[in-house]
């Protein structure tokens, strides 16, 4: 019997996750238990963003608790069901968020303790599966396990390797801090090409965008041939609208959660770059 809990938080590397221990369990079934209003709404991380997006539960064996449940601000989304549990304060996320808090560094912890019970980011309909060339989402959303195994660096380089791509892997050397220069650098040896201005339709491939959360993560965006930006944080659907809902225009300009670092531009050639 387990049961785990992940961290939604970033967009490049793995989310944090733990399991939790026996009187732990007890309480987060009580907590759930406890509350009986009920909402026709989703939990909002469900439907991607950058940073905080909040925590799903991953029990097995348990009975007093179902399988699935995703918990984001104040909604308790029970087994992919399109019912939640309202929960009516933040309690339960800072309940979730203490039992990781070995597992998460200083600054992580504060930073989702700040977010939680914030006004967090606008919240849109929960992914609604759809497919339209050139932007095309439903490649990357349509199947839950590309979904899950694909990031923010496979989008950009538009190759689908369910192997969480990380940037340097493919090429034999990865970053090893989260900054500009590193991680650009361990992008750029996967076959990215530095370029000084976003402006220019490169004779092949598309232009992609890497930011930074500082010490944390990094995420890319990628300019689709409409002109406008998209991407996909972590292993939440592909998108096309940034944490306030609205259309990427530009990285530059608009909101990026934590990741205010905006690095570089690079030309990816799918058929130049490898991966993994």
């Amino acid at each position: 019997m387990s049961v785990i809990v992940t961290l939604h938080i970033f967009s490049g590397r793995p989310d944090p996750v733990w399991e939790l221990a026996e009187d732990q369990v007890l309480q987060l079934t009580e907590r759930l238990r406890s509350t009986q209003e009920r909402s026709l709404l989703r939990p909002p991380g469900i439907a991607g963003a950058l940073g905080y997006r909040g925590f799903s539960i991953l029990s097995t064996g348990e009975k007093a608790l179902d399988s699935h449940i995703f918990v984001h601000q104040g909604l308790a989304e029970i087994g992919g069901l399109n019912i939640s549990l309202n929960l009516g304060s933040p309690e339960t996320e800072l309940f979730l968020l203490e039992t990781g808090r070995a597992a998460l560094p200083d600054d992580l912890y504060d930073y989702v303790t700040g977010e939680i019970g914030g006004e967090g980011f606008k919240a849109e309909a929960a992914p609604t599966v759809f497919a339209a060339p050139p932007y095309d989402p439903g490649k990357w959303n349509n199947n839950p396990y590309i979904m899950a195994n694909n990031n923010c660096y496979n989008y950009a380089n538009d190759k689908i390797t369910n192997s969480f791509a990380q940037p340097g892997r493919g090429s034999g050397q990865m970053y090893t801090t989260f900054s500009c220069d590193n991680v650009g650098a361990a992008s750029q040896r996967d076959g990215q090409i530095l370029i000084p201005n976003p402006n220019v339709t490169p004779a092949a491939g598309q232009i992609i965008c890497l930011v930074i959360w500082p010490g944390n993560d990094f995420h890319w965006y990628r300019r689709d041939s409409n002109g406008l930006w998209s991407h996909k944080p972590g292993s939440t659907p592909a998108k096309n609208t940034d944490n306030s809902g609205n259309l990427i225009q530009s990285p530059a300009t608009c909101n990026r959660g934590p990741y205010v670092n905006l690095c570089s531009y690079f030309n990816s050639i799918p058929a130049q770059t490898q991966i993994w």
